[in-house]
C-alpha cells in the first residue's frame, strides 16, 4: 500500500522546507515558471498561512523560550 499524502499535507511539508531554507512562495513559483495570478488561490493562501504561522511561532520561541512561547 502506498503512503501517499494529501495535497494539504504536501503543502505543509513544502512550507516547512521553504521556511527552513528561507525561500518565499513567490520565489518558488518564479523558479517553477508559474505565475501567482494564475495559480490555485486556495493552495497559495494555505502555504502563505502556514509560513506566517511558523514565522510567528519562531519569533515567539526566540523571544520567550520554548516553554513559554505560547503563553505570550
Amino acid at each position: 500500500m502506498s503512503d501517499s499524502k494529501s495535497p494539504s499535507q504536501v503543502r505543509l511539508l513544502l512550507a516547512q522546507f521553504m521556511f527552513q531554507h528561507n525561500v518565499d512562495v513567490e520565489a518558488l513559483y518564479k523558479a517553477l515558471g508559474a505565475d501567482l495570478a494564475s495559480s490555485d488561490n486556495e493552495a497559495v493562501s494555505h502555504m502563505a498561512g502556514i509560513i506566517d504561522g511558523v514565522t510567528l511561532a519562531t519569533s515567539k520561541i526566540r523571544a520567550h523560550g520554548l516553554d513559554n512561547w505560547s503563553k505570550s
